[in-house]
């Protein structure tokens, strides 16, 4: 199964690429950008399973500073997966959510096209996008719903990043 989330995260990081590449200087994201990790995540176990990986595998200083913010009273409402400077520790296994942030998205019934306000600044406006440079979030949420199923667990259990990332670093 990991190798189909795989191809799914890759084609969702092309899928940016393309939309980058059609509307230059539109997309403002960028490492060090964090005004979508000021939510609370929660996300299928097939996508903590990456994020738990990741975690373990970075150098112990790392570990100490996520481990530091699960276990301390903070105003910093930012993931905890977050380095100083906004970048992401485990980027490349970022779930589903992360990576479609800030693009031009379409969701709900009926669809609506939405975007991150921080990008497309100078346009063109989202009504007159292409719409093939515009994600359906519910196709991706569907395809890894299909992907849990296969794996034989329920696509609406969810996993909370904190508490798994307090598990993983054994806090609490």
């Amino acid at each position: 199964m990991t190798g189909q989330y795989e191809q799914l995260a890759a084609k969702v990081d092309a899928f940016h690429e393309r939309v980058t590449s059609a509307y230059p200087g539109a997309l403002t994201c960028r490492s060090g950008c964090s005004k979508c990790c000021e939510v609370h995540l929660t996300v299928l176990p097939l996508e903590f399973e990456r994020i738990d990986q990741a975690v373990r595998e970075l150098p112990d200083v790392d570990k100490a500073a996520i481990k530091a913010r699960l276990t301390k009273e903070t105003k910093d409402v930012r993931c905890p997966l977050l380095d100083r400077s906004g970048a992401c520790r485990v980027y490349e296994a970022r779930p589903m959510i992360c990576r479609s942030h800030g693009l031009p998205i379409q969701v709900g019934e009926p669809l609506v096209w939405d975007v991150c306000p921080l990008n497309f600044p100078d346009g063109p406006d989202l009504a007159t996008l292409d719409p093939n440079m515009v994600m359906n979030v519910e196709t991706v949420n569907f395809i890894l719903g299909m992907m849990t199923r296969v794996r034989g667990e329920d696509p609406l259990e969810r996993v909370d990043v904190l508490e798994g990332l307090k598990r993983t670093l054994d806090c609490g």
